[in-house]
């Protein structure tokens, strides 16, 4: 074997094969040995290889071809591709439930490795090399075949259990995943079905954005400067300590940044001395490194004057004033700042100075409506019809405004009443409660992807929880994320981008299913309590609904579930009259959906259990238990079951 194909052996992992035409691959079980002892790549060996057919290819240059995935990242993978004569390649990718992908043209060469991402983990693809000789893509040459599988998933990302349901109108949602305890943060890709299709592991999360026409995706290490990552998987320092950048950055024209930075001062009152951190608004030139202050809160306003503090953070012996936790752009060039402990929104000129202010001291806005007003919210934007959207966490809202609970909030602004309306909300039904991070953002469809970032420490084993909502507040698309040891947090998930490698979709998704956790029960070896729509078991206090097969619709429905004790004076005072226990639920609070069957468990109550009422409430209205009108039908019900406890001792 002469040198040149030793080292073609080496590089793609498949033995020559000299067909007296062109140099082309064949399989050869016995050469394995020598391939491990090679392992010139650090990669996993992953494909097909083979002689081609030139009758199969259209005429296209023989090809020599494998692939591999990386070692490092389990979703990203590369297709090696050799030539007798320069030409284009780009690789057709596949699976029947994560889609059809093609990847950008290469130029012309000889030799190629051409990156496969957007890719589910422990998956398998088929892939096609097609080539392609002068500019004209639709006269691609079709190439051979071979195919490729995913790894598993690194820890933290392996023993986080996330369920989807629906559509979303983004073809794909980047996000990030951080566990609290552990402090392990990864960036990531939804696909528009909710699967995890690509990640990368950083220090700190913090906002991440591509500039335009480029390739890469900046984002802001929380107080470390500015990195970038490419999207394949590649991080790199850009700036150094700039200063104590945070939260978020906004591309501008000419390679610049517009960011926020806290400064920190030391104040004496005459009584005692204390630390107070706020916020500036510098630009960044890429090109250069300078960074240049706009705007300044402390020469905007009195940092000592107690009118201008609303409820400063404290943290660590620190009082954050300001606390800047989004900045954006507005429809007339105006930027929109988000102040999270003034619980205002202020909008500053295209010359950084102060326009309006919205909500917080010295409003120049009033809420004719109090349950309008928001409270430490994140995300601020201005829409195209020039109203304001926030993620309105509600910390500390006041019981009279309806106490403390999230919602994504639009707010229309009128300058000649000097009025703030709500204009649009959504509410997660019941209310969750995010009292920090968490986003809001409207998407090109028109819908809003809201994003519940973390849950209260008693729910510390709840989902985390992004929707997307259309302008009638229904749900389209829903993606619940659980992880099972740790408790998680979710800073921002943001829509608007429409390839990770400059890949375009040929076939979209179709669904997404995970395995369910360890910690779920085997309901078959459950005591079966009734046949129907839903099957039911019953064992050591839990209620378990299962159905096989379970497809969206079977979900959508709310359930009800009407609890009798056998001592009525153990129910609440208010339900005593009645007779039973509402523990009425939606199915994602308590329910998952995997491998095409659909599994609800629900703890009951303690107290001794005469019987149950359940089943799902139709669309027209709220279910009627028959113990509480027993002469009156119940058509609301689209199914029910009755379930007697009372041989149970």
């Amino acid at each position: 074997m002469c040198l040149k194909k030793l080292l073609q052996f080496r590089r793609t992992g498949c033995p020559p094969y000299d067909d007296g035409r062109d140099t082309v691959l064949a399989v050869a079980p016995l050469i394995a040995p020598l391939l491990a002892a090679l392992g010139a790549t650090g990669m996993a060996f992953a494909a097909a290889c083979g002689p081609v057919d030139p009758a199969s290819t259209n005429g296209a240059s023989s090809v020599v071809h494998s692939a591999t995935v990386s070692e490092s990242n389990a979703l990203i993978a590369e297709v090696y591709v050799s030539l007798a004569s320069p030409a284009g390649v780009f690789v057709e990718y596949d699976n029947p439930l994560a889609g059809r992908y093609r990847t950008r043209l290469a130029a012309p060469a000889t030799e190629h490795a051409i990156p496969i991402v957007r890719l589910r983990p422990q998956t398998t693809y088929d892939y096609t090399v097609f080539t392609v000789h002068g500019s004209d893509e639709s006269k691609a040459l079709r190439g051979p075949k071979g195919s490729f599988t995913t790894g598993a998933l690194p820890e933290p990302l392996a023993s986080a259990f996330t369920v989807a349901a629906g559509r979303s109108s983004a073809p794909l949602i980047l996000t990030d995943y951080k566990l609290l305890e552990n402090d392990t943060t990864h960036f990531v890709f939804l696909d528009e079905v909710g699967a995890l299709v690509w990640y990368l592991r950083v220090r700190h999360a913090g906002a991440v954005v591509r500039m335009s026409g480029q390739e890469n995706f900046l984002f802001g290490p929380w107080h470390a400067g500015l990195s970038q990552f490419t999207p394949l998987g590649k991080v790199t320092d850009l700036t150094g300590e700039i200063g104590r950048t945070h939260h978020d950055l906004i591309p501008l024209d000419g390679g610049r940044v517009l960011l926020p930075m806290t400064i920190a001062s030391g104040f004496d009152d005459g009584e005692e001395r204390w630390r107070m951190v706020y916020d500036s608004l510098v630009i960044w030139q890429s090109a250069t490194g300078r960074v240049e202050e706009v705007w300044n809160a402390r020469k905007t306003w009195d940092i000592l004057d107690p009118a201008q503090h609303w409820e400063p953070i404290n943290s660590a012996g620190v009082q954050r004033w300001t606390h800047l936790n989004s900045v954006s752009l507005g429809e007339g060039g105006n930027v929109l700042l988000s102040l999270r402990s003034r619980s205002q929104v202020v909008s500053l000129t295209p010359d950084y100075d102060v326009e309006w202010l919205l909500h917080g001291p010295e409003s120049d806005y009033e809420f004719p409506d109090p349950t309008d007003r928001f409270y430490f919210q994140h995300t601020a934007s201005q829409l195209a019809n020039g109203n304001i959207l926030v993620f309105d966490n509600g910390w500390g809202r006041p019981d009279a405004e309806g106490g403390e609970y999230s919602r994504a909030l639009e707010l229309r602004l009128d300058d000649a009443a000097g009025t703030a309306v709500k204009a649009w909300e959504y509410r997660h039904d019941p209310d969750i409660y995010a009292p920090i991070v968490s986003s809001a953002y409207r998407l090109e469809s028109g819908n809003t992807l809201v994003n519940f970032g973390i849950r209260g420490e008693e729910y510390r084993h709840a989902p985390l929880i992004i929707v997307e909502v259309d302008a009638s507040g229904n749900e389209v698309f829903r993606v619940e994320t659980v992880h099972l040891h740790e408790r998680p947090q979710r800073y921002r998930a943001q829509g608007g981008i429409e390839a990770i490698y400059g890949e375009t979709t040929l076939r979209p998704p179709t669904d997404f299913v995970q395995r369910p956790p360890p910690v779920r029960r085997h309901y078959q070896r459950m005591e079966q309590v009734a046949v129907g729509t839903f099957d039911l078991y019953l064992e050591d206090g839990y209620l378990v609904y299962a159905k096989a097969p379970c497809v969206v619709e079977d979900t959508v429905l709310p359930f009800f579930l009407h609890v009798r004790p056998k001592k009525t004076y153990l129910l609440p005072e208010d339900r005593r009259e009645v007779g039973f226990d509402n523990l009425d639920f939606k199915f994602f609070q308590h329910g998952l959906r995997w491998e095409g069957g659909c599994h609800v468990e629900v703890l009951l109550p303690e107290y001794e259990i005469d019987g149950i009422a359940t089943g799902q409430i139709a669309a027209e209205g709220e279910a009627i238990d028959r113990h509480e009108r027993p002469h009156e039908p119940s058509p609301s019900a689209a199914w029910r079951t009755e379930i007697s406890l009372a041989q149970v001792p």
